[in-house]
């Protein structure tokens, strides 16, 4: 009886934390666009500690739509609630409240997976021709796990939006990759279902349209050893998961315990983000240690022109290319950018374009962002995709600013 009494003094203690939550009152937030341009696509970040959110789903009307928020997590472990911005007219600010809702009719315009062969030996010699797929959307491999082993679907994870899509190699190449898409819906779920080929061929939503080779594609993680950039191919395990998949952001993180960065071994965890709208993926990086050197960079390509913007006045940089320099011989761009005071050097090799990195705590950020031709919303000249660039950057230079009260 004394035990029944117990639980049932905590279950009323429980309801009335849910009562005092669901009360909660609406909280109405306003942002400031500082920039001189109107905003497009924008995905605010509020940590939820400066948030007092109730329990179940949360939405907002922004300029007269109602839409999610989402709660994601950064490398660092702060959790944040999201919420996408379709725009905002330049120097103006813009007031809505967050509430209880769903937003049950806003479209999921991101999207990421990992998924591999069933009842399969993780080390094929060649292609199969009949298997079917579980997407666990986390898997744990050896650090001498090997490219072309036909056992994860496309080799690695993807992630998308409604503009782009991306892989990563989950083996010692470890290089990132680009599908160019051809329309706003949601793609890799039929990626790489049937074989290892396909997708290098145009079809109706696009195709891989990158040739990485042993270079970094665009945007791998690397370290310089005074002479080129070297992926990071040697490690003792990794470890790759995808902790959200959400309609606003989906990510992909990976840890690489044991990683061999010139000699000096540490763990090292990424998190790439992809926001809703926004042709830019977000790297975070985080080392247990400090390493020096740590890059990344951009393949270079002899009919692709390189553009440098790296202007210690400017909060962000950005090395980029431009060219009939896809696997279907289409205009593409490729870009870059980071925090200017984290970059130590701009350089080459023989197959790059590098950003080589500060780090003071091991921390590091940046983004990467391919444009194509045959985009649902077309780059076609060096102008388009200056644009383009220009976008970002007015995102990354003026984020808005925020400031909140309870009605």
């Amino acid at each position: 009886m004394k035990n029944i009494a117990l639980l049932h003094r905590a279950l009323l203690f429980f309801c009335s934390i849910l009562l005092i939550q669901v009360n909660l009152p609406a909280q109405t937030i306003s942002v400031k666009n500082n920039s001189d341009r109107q905003i497009q696509d924008y995905t605010l970040e509020i940590p939820v500690n400066n948030l007092n959110l109730s329990f179940g789903s949360h939405s907002a009307i922004i300029n007269n739509k109602q839409v999610p928020i989402e709660i994601v997590t950064d490398i660092k472990g702060v959790q944040k609630a999201i919420i996408p911005i379709d725009k905002i007219e330049a120097d103006i600010n813009l007031s809505f409240t967050i509430d209880k809702g769903d937003a049950a009719n806003y479209p999921k315009r991101t999207y990421a997976e990992l998924s591999h062969k069933i009842n399969r030996p993780l080390y094929n010699s060649k292609q199969d021709s009949l298997f079917s797929w579980a997407k666990p959307n986390y898997l744990v491999l050896p650090g001498d796990f090997r490219d072309h082993s036909y056992y994860i679907k496309y080799e690695g994870p993807g992630w998308e939006n409604d503009k782009v899509a991306f892989r990563f190699y989950l083996d010692n190449r470890n290089a990132i990759d680009v599908f160019g898409k051809k329309t706003s819906d949601i793609i890799l779920p039929a990626v790489g279902i049937d074989d290892y080929e396909k997708y290098h061929h145009m079809s109706d939503w696009g195709m891989d349209n990158l040739k990485v080779g042993k270079a970094l594609g665009i945007g791998s993680i690397a370290i310089w050893d005074g002479e080129k950039a070297v992926r990071v191919e040697k490690k003792d395990s990794m470890v790759c998961y995808i902790p959200a998949d959400g309609k606003i952001r989906s990510q992909v993180k990976t840890i690489y315990y044991g990683w061999d960065a010139n000699g000096t071994k540490c763990n090292l965890t990424s998190l790439i983000s992809i926001d809703a709208g926004s042709r830019a993926s977000h790297m975070e990086l985080l080392t247990d240690k400090n390493i020096e050197n740590i890059a990344t960079g951009i393949i270079k390509n002899k009919k692709a022109e390189l553009i440098v913007s790296y202007d210690k006045n400017s909060k962000w940089s950005y090395i980029a290319t431009f060219g009939q320099q896809s696997l279907n011989n289409d205009m593409q761009g490729l870009v870059v950018f980071a925090p200017t005071p984290q970059i130590k050097e701009i350089t080459e090799d023989g197959l790059n374009h590098i950003m080589i990195f500060n780090s003071s705590d091991g921390y590091i950020e940046y983004y990467f962002m391919p444009t194509w031709e045959l985009d649902k919303e077309p780059v076609k000249t060096k102008d388009d995709l200056i644009r383009c660039i220009n976008e970002v950057l007015d995102k990354l230079n003026n984020p808005l600013v925020i400031s909140k009260s309870d009605n």
